[in-house]
């Protein structure tokens, strides 16, 4: 997981002590911006989303996430019972 920023910080802080739950607009009165708070807010939010910090429950409600990210680059394979290899 990456380091989270100052922002994010307080809003986990915020979600841990909250039933690991919070809105949009608790995330606004938490941390206020001087100019289009809305908009700022959802921007950290969602970056937050894509970082696993945290889930998306349905539009506007996020509840703490797992934290881990799903690599791309990684394959799962399920029931997969040996490996096979081509010549």
């Amino acid at each position: 997981m990456s380091k989270a920023t100052k922002h994010q910080q307080t809003i986990i802080h915020f979600v841990r002590s909250h039933d690991n739950k919070i809105t949009k607009k608790q995330a606004c009165e938490l941390i206020p911006f001087y100019h289009n708070t809305a908009k700022q807010v959802g921007d950290i939010l969602s970056r937050m989303v894509k970082s696993k910090m945290l889930k998306r429950i349905k539009p506007g409600h996020f509840e703490l996430g797992t934290g881990q990210k799903q690599d791309i680059n990684q394959i799962v394979i399920f029931n997969q019972t040996e490996l096979s290899f081509k010549s």
